[in-house]
């Protein structure tokens, strides 16, 4: 009888453990856990990308494990001429694998290639390499300025958007038969300096477009042949407007809301997906064709009719997104469910 109530009794506390959502454990068992908004120029829509592997799928019930958060590699720009670098945080030089010193505040630096071979310049030390030059702080948040580099916009005043957070890398490339400055870089600063819309844009249409930027960004990394390009994207359109951390100083807003979503994606099927857009459609957005990408369905969008299709009409309409959040009081979340349709909106790192 004994046996039996103590048996009757462990089944009841075991059936209330899995209402509750606890996985009972056996005995002995081992347990461990650019400039105005409507200008948004459309991100690309590589057909070979689809989506990011994140993690495996996560039950509604139980919480997404974090990953750590990555890095992203940024192509700059290409040039035959001398670049000039300067910091006021001190930076760890190698060549290759190799370091070979450290630079210590506002040392300034002169790389340049030719014929195949790495000329680094500085007030320190000099030498010649065949290896490409990586110039890499302690933190990687900190600030490094290109010096004899002009980089203006349109719309955005006198800025010189020339300064840029992480690591400096001086790199020649096969394809462009150039050097390249590749800015490498913790991709939560790397959206901080995304330029996409101006800073007086509605807070909740700045999340989400920082929050889809970031989405589009995520499924980048390593979509391209690193052997070829040697970077994740491009600074410009081609990719995203990428300003820096000049970007960050004069468009705060913009940064504060980067801040706000940081490690926030949009999912399909509890993986994050690529997530385009573009500045306005003409009141309705399209479907992609086929079936890879089913977040993409087409709809409507009112405060674009009369107006002429701007962008490839993929995804969300920039200047729709920006009158729901100014005019109907949408959140970011409820922007990003409306254009990417059967998607959820999760925090991945």
């Amino acid at each position: 009888m004994k046996l039996l109530q103590k048996f009757l009794f462990r089944s009841v506390i075991i059936a209330l453990l899995i209402i509750a959502g606890i996985q009972p454990v056996a005995a002995n068992a081992n347990s461990a856990g650019e400039t105005a908004f409507w200008n948004a120029i459309a991100t690309t829509t590589a057909d070979n990308i689809e989506t990011a592997p994140v993690d495996e799928d996560i039950s509604a019930s139980s919480p997404r494990p974090l990953i750590a958060e990555p890095s992203i590699r940024v192509g700059l720009y290409k040039t035959a001429n001398a670049v000039t670098f300067t910091s006021d945080f001190g930076y760890e030089v190698f060549s290759g694998a190799q370091s070979l010193g450290t630079l210590a505040p506002n040392d300034a630096v002169t790389v340049s290639y030719q014929s195949g071979l790495y000329h680094f310049n500085s007030q320190s030390f000099n030498f010649d390499s065949p290896h490409y030059f990586r110039l890499v702080p302690s933190d990687t948040t900190s600030t490094f300025t290109l010096t004899n580099y002009q980089r203006p916009v349109r719309g955005r005043g006198k800025t010189n958007f020339n300064r840029y957070r992480g690591i400096f890398e001086y790199r020649y490339s096969p394809k462009s038969k150039l050097p390249y400055i590749i800015n490498e870089l913790p991709l939560e600063s790397y959206v901080a300096g995304i330029a996409e819309s101006d800073d007086g844009i509605p807070t909740e249409y700045a999340k989400a477009l920082l929050t889809a930027a970031r989405s589009y960004a995520f499924a980048m990394l390593g979509a391209t042949p690193s052997e070829k390009y040697l970077f994740d994207v491009f600074a410009t359109t081609q990719d995203q407007l990428y300003l820096g951390y000049n970007s960050e100083i004069t468009m705060p807003r913009v940064a504060q809301a980067a801040q706000d979503t940081a490690g926030e994606m949009v999912t399909h099927q509890g993986k994050s997906i690529i997530t385009p857009y573009f500045g306005h459609s003409n009141g309705q957005t399209k479907s992609w064709p086929g079936k890879t990408r089913p977040w993409l369905k087409s709809v409507t969008a009112v405060y674009d009719k009369g107006k002429r299709l701007w962008g490839h009409g993929y995804g969300m309409s920039c200047n729709d997104a920006s009158r729901h959040a100014l005019k109907d009081g949408w959140t970011y979340q409820d922007i990003l469910k409306y254009y990417y349709t059967v998607t959820e909106v999760e925090k991945i790192y």
